[in-house]
Order: structure tokens, then sequence, then C-alpha cells
């Protein structure tokens, strides 16, 4: 489609040079990170570039401890559409799962999940920019809302 992807713990660690957060994926710190997400998200587009970036909109500080990220980080990196991906709580766990991360439960997935989903919609409302959520989305259906948004988002 002609569009970069990352995600944005990638371009995180391309930007510092070293990882932030615990295999379990809590972060520590939580500003120096988002900095340098703004600082990678800006030199992207500069370049020309549109990016599809792949990223959270509540982050793990430690098991039951969530926090949503502010406003001013989805504005800093110019978000022009939001595109949120969901799957059941029970294919969240098996992923988790898969990759060796037992620091979960089950009830933590589920509100992470939905506190994702609303934080998402909270921030897209707030920036006046579209929004879509699917679920569990094969690759045809995902790119046919991508273009969809990105056409919505021209009309802005």
């Amino acid at each position: 489609m002609g569009i970069r992807y990352a995600t944005a713990s990638q371009l995180i660690r391309d930007e510092l040079g070293l990882v932030t957060w615990s295999p379990e994926k809590e972060v520590q710190d939580v500003d120096g990170n988002q900095r340098a997400l703004t600082s990678a998200v800006k030199k992207i587009l500069l370049g020309g570039s549109e990016l599809l970036l792949d990223g959270h909109f509540v982050l793990r500080r430690s098991p039951g401890v969530h926090e949503c990220l502010p406003l001013n980080v989805f504005d800093g990196l110019q978000c022009r559409a939001v595109l949120i991906l969901t799957a059941p709580s029970h294919v969240l766990m098996e992923r988790l799962r898969a990759r060796r991360d037992y620091s979960w439960q089950m009830e933590e997935v589920v509100e992470f999940n939905n506190a994702e989903v609303r934080h998402g919609r909270d921030v897209a409302r707030s920036l006046g920019i579209p929004a879509s959520v699917l679920d569990s989305p094969d690759r045809d259906i995902f790119e046919e809302e991508l273009k969809a948004l990105m056409q919505r988002r021209d009309r802005i």
C-alpha cells in the first residue's frame, strides 16, 4: 500500500539504542520512551514517508497497573487516524503464554483490552481523527479498513 510499517517498540529501541521495558512488557521510563518514539516518527514523516505505527494506547507499568498515554503523545506523533485491533481475551492469553509471559491473569487481559479500545476511541475523538475497531481481522479486511480510514482522513 506504499505505507511504511513499524512498531512503536522497534522505533523506540532504534532511537535509544536499548530496551527500556521488561520481558513482560512492563514499561519503566514511559516519558523517555514517548520522547524517543516522537523523535523517530518525526524523522520518518520529515523524510516524506507515510507511517503505519503499531503501538498501544495503554502501557503496563506492572501486573494490574496500567497507564493511559496522554493525548499530547498522539498529537506529537501527528496521528491522522486510529485503527484498533482486538482479539478475544483467550487468544491474547495464548499469545502471551506462547512467548513465555506468565505474569498476566485473564481478568487483567480483559481489563487491558477494554482500556485500549476505550482510550483509543477517546484519543481519536479528542484529536478529531477517524477511528475504527476490528476484531481479529484477516489481511483483506484489515487492508480494506485501512484504505477506508485513509480516505476518511484525507477528507478532514
